[in-house]
């Protein structure tokens, strides 16, 4: 059964959503991992557990959900398309959250993979941004923006908490 166009919709802008936070997440901590070691792979491999869990959440957790829900009203439970669409959009999640980590194995001065880590992640969160504005006749550039300004702030409080922890 073909889908609607709002039912696409709706799934882009949940898989829109749920990459916000993954990206936030993932290079975030990565640029706090980085304060504390200067193991490149360390560092990457923490970035890509944090992405991987916060996009498998972002995938899974609405099935969990639907199927609790379902399961107490006696409703039909998840499908197999749903089950493929989630794993999609977690393996989809998981090669863009990636992206602002391969800085820290790619360069060997860690400053400027640092840089290149935030400047790649703020950039996806940007064009991100615009898409789900577009999808919401919003704004493009304020919300892309307004991403831009979360994940700026999200990478800041990785970077002083790993700092502070530090001293």
């Amino acid at each position: 059964m073909p889908f609607t166009f709002e039912e696409i919709e709706s799934k882009i802008k949940g898989v829109i959503l749920g990459l916000f936070g993954s990206i936030i997440a993932s290079f975030g901590v990565a640029l706090g991992v980085s304060v504390l070691t200067s193991n490149h792979w360390t560092i990457l491999l923490s970035g890509l557990i944090v992405g991987t869990a916060s996009s498998f959440a972002n995938s899974f957790g609405p099935l969990v959900s639907k199927f609790r829900l379902t399961s107490l009203t006696g409703g039909q439970a998840y499908s197999g398309n749903d089950l493929m669409q989630a794993t999609a959009s977690s393996a989809l999640t998981f090669i863009i959250v990636g992206m602002p980590l391969i800085s820290y194995v790619l360069m060997d001065d860690l400053a400027i993979a640092r840089v290149i880590s935030v400047m790649t992640g703020l950039v996806l969160l940007f064009i991100f941004g615009i898409h789900r504005a577009q999808l919401e006749n919003e704004s493009p550039l304020v919300y892309g923006f307004k991403m831009s300004l979360m994940g700026t702030a999200g990478a800041a409080i990785c970077y002083l908490a790993a700092t502070y922890f530090i001293k």
